[in-house]
């Protein structure tokens, strides 16, 4: 058994919305499984992780980063 548990992603093409993101994925050549597993994985990172101060300056000023955040697959 290899593990693997296929989950299916259905876009309707009549719909405006997701035939914007069918065409998008098109035109970018973007790999699809991995874009998507990359956008989940950031998605409970962020939902794990909160908002984390990475930065103070003397002026008072802070950088926040939200989560992690992984390349995009192309």
């Amino acid at each position: 058994m290899s593990g693997k548990k296929p989950k299916s992603v259905s876009f309707n093409d009549k719909n405006e919305r997701e035939k914007e993101i069918m065409d998008w994925i098109e035109e970018e050549g973007i790999s699809f499984a991995p874009f998507v597993k990359d956008l989940l994985y950031d998605a409970m990172r962020r939902r794990k992780d909160g908002l984390r101060i990475i930065q103070k300056n003397n002026g008072g000023g802070i950088k926040i980063v939200v989560g992690n955040t992984t390349p995009l697959h192309r």
